[in-house]
This record gives C-alpha cells, sequence and structure tokens, in this order.
C-alpha cells in the first residue's frame, strides 16, 4: 500500500469524512439563530447567508474527503471484517451523511430567503 492511499484510508480521515456534515450543521443551526438580531440592526441577512455558505463549504470538504477514501478503498463489498471493507464503508456513509446534511444545511437557509425575520 503506497503512502498516498495509507493516508486516503486513514481512520482520521474516514471519521472527518463522516463527522464533517452533522458537525456543520450542528454549527450552522445555533448560529445562524443567534446572529438574527444583528443582521436586523444591520439591515442585510447576508451574514446568515454566509453561515449557511461557510457551512455548505465544510460539508463539501467532507464530501471530498470521503470521495477520496471512497476512490483508494479497494473495489470489494462493503461488508466483512477486512480493514479494507471497512474503509470502503466508512467512505460511503461519509458521502452519505455529507449529501444529508447539506440538505438540512439548505432546508434550514430556504426561511431566510423566504421571510423577513425583522418583521
Amino acid at each position: 500500500m503506497n503512502a498516498d492511499r495509507r493516508r486516503a484510508l486513514s481512520p482520521i480521515w474516514l471519521w472527518a469524512g463522516i463527522l464533517a456534515g452533522p458537525l456543520a450543521w450542528a454549527v450552522d443551526l445555533p448560529v445562524s439563530y443567534a446572529a438574527v438580531k444583528p443582521a436586523c440592526r444591520a439591515a442585510s441577512t447576508g451574514v446568515i447567508h454566509g453561515i449557511t455558505a461557510a457551512s455548505l463549504l465544510v460539508i463539501a470538504a467532507g464530501a471530498a474527503i470521503s470521495w477520496r477514501s471512497f476512490r483508494h478503498a479497494d473495489a470489494r463489498s462493503t461488508d466483512g471484517g477486512q480493514p479494507e471493507a471497512r474503509a470502503r464503508f466508512m467512505a460511503v456513509l461519509g458521502l452519505l451523511a455529507c449529501g444529508l446534511f447539506a440538505l438540512q444545511v439548505l432546508a434550514n437557509a430556504i426561511p431566510t430567503w423566504v421571510i423577513d425575520a425583522c418583521l
């Protein structure tokens, strides 16, 4: 196993890909709610949209990490006790988690596009 493949299949990178989505969403939600009053005082929702964009960037980085790990993992099945199968499963799980949490962050942002929070 070469160094690049070993690095891509490292547990640290695999867990980073899995946890990027949930952590970005968990930070996005309370920070977006806390930013409403300052955004109303400034009469601009740019801060809230910036928080959403930053969260989506973190999720995209997690998805990129998971995609890299997925490409370096063996193309065999994801079930089994071998380290390669576990790495492939974790990479697929990271891709799915990032996709689902990106949808959740976007769903949380819809009200800021539709409803004026300062009324």
